[in-house]
């Protein structure tokens, strides 16, 4: 056993004078998802383009790494993401569905009367978010929701 610095602790189980068990407390063996092929930075990531591979774990090599494939799929890589090694969980972001500087459609819908108007993302968002948008013909600010088709929608106050 190597010393690292921590504490570390072996558990042998003895019957008889027979050795029947030897694990090192809190190591093992465990699948973790890692990208199949090498994931550029920007991309969302689908199930298809994980994989499982085993590694040797201890709870602080855990901490920080994405252990399940629903911590993973549908987040956008925030960086390039390496074949075959675990996904740090500050690599991945939830997918903009707007960008900052980009011009929009906005709706406002209250008591049948509807609104729809371009305006211009101050800030990037992703779907549910609240955005902060410009008016170009009027320079007015307002927040509005992002939706998940992709739509703004400006809310009645």
């Amino acid at each position: 056993m190597r010393a690292c610095g921590r504490l570390s602790a072996v558990l042998i189980l003895l019957v008889n004078s027979a050795c029947f068990a030897r694990a090192d407390a809190g190591t093992g063996i465990r699948l973790l998802p890692v990208p199949a092929s090498t994931i550029p930075a920007g991309q969302v990531i689908s199930p298809g383009d994980l994989t499982q591979r085993k590694f040797q774990t201890t709870p602080r090599s855990l901490s920080g790494v994405a252990t399940e494939s629903n911590e993973i799929t549908g987040k956008e890589a925030r960086r390039r993401l390496l074949a075959g090694r675990p996904i740090p969980l500050s690599a991945l972001a939830k997918p903009l569905a707007v960008k900052r500087g980009s011009k929009v459609t906005a709706s406002y819908v209250e008591a049948g009367l509807s609104i729809s108007t371009q305006l211009l993302a101050l800030e990037d968002g992703g779907v549910g978010d609240m955005i902060s948008l410009r008016n170009t013909s009027t320079g007015m600010i307002v927040s509005a929701e992002i939706l998940l088709d992709g739509g703004i929608a400006v809310k009645g106050e």
